[in-house]
């Protein structure tokens, strides 16, 4: 028995769980630079309003209709994610991390005998120690549980099993475009094949599946079915690169202001390629000049290669400085830009220096310096410690979030300098 645990609504509900005033009232959160709706609650739903709709187009409609707008705190949507990933982490063996606010979780059949009231359990506890709603669908296979959490929300039950019974109905009153797996292209060809709901897909001949939509559609037949194909994936893959990029709130002119904005970029990629024990054997650095320029729009972007891969902060920045020295072009009115790391390998299997055991010293030197400032950081919560020059600089490059609430956690601020100062009252785990 499988259990895909859903956050309701999960960036409204973290918003409302640090102002509770905003229970019971609409609200929607906004991407970076406060550009389009990427979380709204069930009232604004109840509205009509769209997911992905343009801030700048219904501004006056929200107004209107009294919908509080809050920018997104990623920071502190994290912080929460990894408290409710932790509670769920203590009712399974194995558990699969699908999203920031989306959980697979194997329940041990011999210990549950009642799957729904143990989901209910979870489901209370999420309630009450960490203050995010859920739901909870149940059913043997990934396909089958994401559709069951999707019901159990919609409908209001909170939690949902799928079994062999009540499978057909419940298919049969689902449209095909919305099972997981099955796109919107996807969807559009299945209905001019006659094949309008998810019964209407398992019955269909698996060898015309196979034929029509390749594996990836038969996988998601023989997973309605309840055969299943979809492993849980408790280790994620190493990535293969890493990119740190930005829209920057305010247009950046000056190489100086490009210099703390990279800085910033880079820090933050170097910090998660030591989290997975990776080193970068290359880099690439691009800037984007937006439409403020003769009505153009285009980057200037270069690689690096490293003979020895690297990872401390001191030689990602001077790698990215140095890169952006070459591709700087003056007179420009740069909107965007970023670094990426790539031709990853273990940081604990690389090549020492044969000749120079200076540069072997110096090297380690750097490392331990930047594995003790990302130790120092994780235990803040959020950004502790940062260059002083990136204070010097205003953080023009911050994006805009005109709208952002205030809250009590550690990581919660773009900026640091304006983090709280006191720890996290709610931090359980």
């Amino acid at each position: 028995m499988l259990a895909l645990c859903d956050c309701n609504n999960f960036f409204v509900s973290c918003e409302r769980l640090y102002r509770p005033e905003l229970r019971g009232r609409p609200v929607v959160v906004l991407s970076s630079n406060d550009g389009c709706i990427v979380s709204r609650s069930d009232e604004v739903k109840a509205m009509g309003i769209p997911m992905g709709e343009p801030y700048f187009r219904i501004r006056g409609l929200l107004k209107k209709k009294g919908v509080t707008v809050c920018s997104g705190n990623l920071a502190m949507y994290g912080e929460v994610s990894s408290r409710v990933m932790g509670l769920l982490s203590r009712h399974t063996d194995e558990m699969e991390a699908y999203s920031i606010d989306e959980a697979f979780l194997n329940l041990p059949g011999a210990s549950v005998e009642n799957p729904v009231e143990y989901a209910a359990d979870i489901r209370k506890k999420m309630d009450q120690w960490v203050g995010i709603p859920v739901s909870i669908g149940l059913a043997a296979t990934k396909t089958l549980s994401k559709l069951a959490s999707e019901e159990a929300r919609k409908y209001g039950a909170g939690v949902l099993q799928i079994t062999e019974e009540t499978a057909g109905t419940v298919l049969d009153a689902t449209p095909v475009g919305d099972v997981w797996g099955i796109g919107h292209k996807s969807a559009i060809r299945l209905n001019r094949w006659g094949i309008y709901t998810a019964g209407d897909f398992i019955r269909k001949d698996s060898l015309w599946v196979r034929r029509a939509m390749t594996v990836r559609g038969l996988v998601t037949q023989l997973e309605l079915r309840g055969q299943p194909c979809l492993p849980l994936v408790t280790t994620p893959p190493q990535p293969k690169s890493i990119q740190v990029s930005r829209t920057w709130g305010n247009v950046l002119e000056s190489l100086d202001d490009l210099h703390c904005a990279m800085t910033d970029h880079v820090l933050e990629a170097g910090r998660q390629i030591r989290k997975n024990e990776l080193a970068a054997g290359a880099m690439t650095v691009f800037i984007r000049y937006g439409y403020h320029h003769r009505g153009e729009c285009g980057y200037f972007t270069e690689d690096a290669y490293f003979d020895n891969p690297i990872l401390s902060d001191v030689e990602l920045t001077r790698a990215a400085m140095r890169i952006l020295g070459r591709i700087y072009r003056p007179g420009y009115r740069y909107t965007k830009g970023g670094a990426t790391l790539f031709n990853l390998s273990g940081a604990n299997y690389r090549q020492r220096e044969l000749f120079d055991s200076d540069a072997h010293e110096r090297r380690a030197l750097y490392e331990r310096l930047s594995h003790a400032v990302d130790a120092i950081n994780d235990r803040l919560g959020g950004r502790g410690l940062y260059p002083a020059s990136l204070a010097a600089g205003g953080w023009k490059w911050s994006p805009r979030k005109e709208h952002k609430s205030a809250s009590r956690t550690w990581g919660s601020a773009s900026n640091p300098a304006s983090a709280a100062s006191s720890p996290d009252p709610f931090n359980f785990f």
